[in-house]
């Protein structure tokens, strides 16, 4: 990562969460990095870019507010067939990262083609308030009820359930505060190969790993 300050830091706090090992470079890092590199999550690896730095580095991302440096960077990178991300020109770069999101298990990826990362963020700034945690409960739910039916023998006829399952508005349901209604309709789906008691164990177990 070269540069170290709102874009770089940004970048880096979405690599971290996928595992990244990630080395800066930067004359200087916004707080937020610097207590990053204090609890050595990253490396501060040097203070002006130079070329040999790309050495060994899968990805390189050039998120300097110096349109010359990043176009330096990117040139190299393409040269050492490195993948390379541009913050100022991102048309120049190899690939574009997305406005990311998630819910659990659910990850929302927004991109414009880097026309417009503004864009990128208005539409992910609007799913995160359309898609709460409710969602990542849903997701949850078909992945057990998946898992049982796995287990009994029953993929099958499971898939059948799963299918129903999925065109339920359950999210929406629990959006509201009707959350027996939601199980009802939901042990109504699982009938056929669960009995309500089945169901209502499948849903609890999870229900209670869930901070409303």
């Amino acid at each position: 990562m070269v540069g170290g300050g709102s874009v770089g830091e940004r970048k880096v706090g979405t690599l971290l969460r996928y595992g990244a090992s990630i080395r800066v470079v930067a004359r200087a890092l916004t707080a937020g990095l610097e207590e990053k590199r204090a609890q050595g999550a990253i490396v501060w690896a040097a203070t002006d870019y130079d070329r040999s730095q790309l050495a060994g580095v899968s990805l390189a991302f050039a998120a300097t507010d110096d349109m010359d440096l990043n176009r330096t960077i990117a040139a190299d990178a393409r040269e050492l067939g490195i993948w390379c991300n541009m913050a100022t020109d991102p048309e120049l770069g190899s690939f574009i990262v997305p406005s990311v999101f998630e819910r659990g298990k659910l990850t929302f990826a927004i991109s414009t083609a880097g026309g417009s990362p503004a864009v990128a963020k208005l539409l992910r700034q609007k799913l995160e308030q359309e898609f709460g945690p409710e969602w990542d409960f849903f997701v949850r739910l078909l992945g057990k009820f998946r898992e049982t039916f796995k287990a009994a023998g029953m993929e099958a006829s499971g898939r059948e359930v799963l299918s129903r399952l999925a065109r339920l508005p359950i999210p929406e349901w629990l959006k509201d505060g009707r959350v027996e209604e939601a199980f009802e309709k939901t042990a109504q789906s699982c009938r056929p190969v669960l009995s309500e008691a089945e169901t209502r164990v499948v849903w609890e177990n999870l229900w209670n790993l869930f901070s409303w």
